[in-house]
């Protein structure tokens, strides 16, 4: 690539070597963004029925926790039993254009066997978000000797999303049917 082309990082256009997928200062730039972003908790907003997911931890009270369900050996199958997390309606602090679910903070957990979490992402449904392969997944075990009082953040990996145009559910899938967890989600925003 000639150093007058343009290249695009994350949809928008950008020139020179940070340009260059994959080289160093593509690297670079990506790990100094996200190190150097701000980080923000949430928690599931009061009506779901529309776009608008999740309430800010920054907003008055605690915000009500999300809520996925497992199915007997699988993800949990039946309407809503995935958190809808980031919807189109839901929105960045001002000059946010991006972000990444970086987090999550275990509340509770109705077993204490291993589960997994699917983080879905996508444009379109949830279901097409899956079958494209748009989904990264964590595993995690529930500490039997009590320790579910003690939330401690689980990161994530997950590339950047853009607002109002990506959504996010999350399921659960573990070896008992109808199990739950409950727990907030931590992301990172940048500027594009």
């Amino acid at each position: 690539m000639a150093w007058d082309e343009q290249a695009y990082i994350d949809r928008v256009p950008v020139l020179g070597l940070s340009g260059v997928e994959d080289s160093l200062a593509y690297k670079v730039h990506e790990i100094e963004k996200h190190f150097h972003s701000r980080e923000r908790w949430f928690g599931k907003s009061a009506d779901q029925s529309g776009t608008d997911w999740n309430a800010p931890a920054s907003g008055t009270g605690m915000p009500t926790l999300f809520r996925a369900i497992s199915g007997n050996s699988d993800y949990g199958g039946d309407a809503n039993d995935e958190a809808k997390v980031i919807g189109l309606g839901d929105s960045s602090i001002s000059g946010k254009a991006m972000f990444d679910i970086h987090r999550i903070a275990i509340s509770a957990c109705s077993i204490t066997t291993v589960f997994i979490l699917r983080v879905i992402f996508g444009t379109g449904t949830m279901a097409a978000a899956i079958t494209a392969g748009q989904y990264s997944e964590v595993m995690l075990r529930r500490n039997p000797g009590g320790g579910e009082n003690h939330i401690m953040p689980i990161d994530l990996q997950i590339r950047r999303l853009t607002w109002g145009i990506d959504q996010v559910w999350i399921q659960m899938k573990s070896g008992t049917d109808n199990a739950t967890v409950d727990f907030y989600v931590g992301l990172h925003e940048y500027a594009g």
